[in-house]
């Protein structure tokens, strides 16, 4: 499967997941303004625990790596709010059998 496809099927799960958890883990204002860009960052979160895709950079690492200071040091202004989010989301989803057909 081709990486375009396979984040194509991370991205829905993400966004799945930001629907069912996202109140009660982030604030409002993000839920509302930065629905895609924490989205984006929650696939790219998955895709490099499951390593399919392309690895994420040194915040996605960091979290993935469970690096807690790294994390915040290298998150910006919207990651700041979202690390909590990025945890749950990498401790209670599981990779889908689709990605690796």
């Amino acid at each position: 499967m081709k990486p375009e496809e396979q984040l194509h099927i991370v991205k829905k799960v993400v966004s799945e997941y930001f629907d069912k958890y996202g109140e009660e883990t982030l604030p409002a204002y993000l839920r509302i303004t930065e629905k895609e860009h924490i989205i984006y960052i929650g696939a790219s979160v998955l895709c490099t625990k499951w390593e399919v895709g392309y690895p994420g950079g040194d915040f996605v690492k960091a979290i993935v790596d469970n690096d807690l200071s790294a994390a915040f040091s290298r998150a910006d202004n919207i990651n700041q709010h979202c690390i909590k989010f990025y945890l749950m989301l990498m401790y209670n989803v599981g990779a889908p059998t689709a990605l690796f057909q």
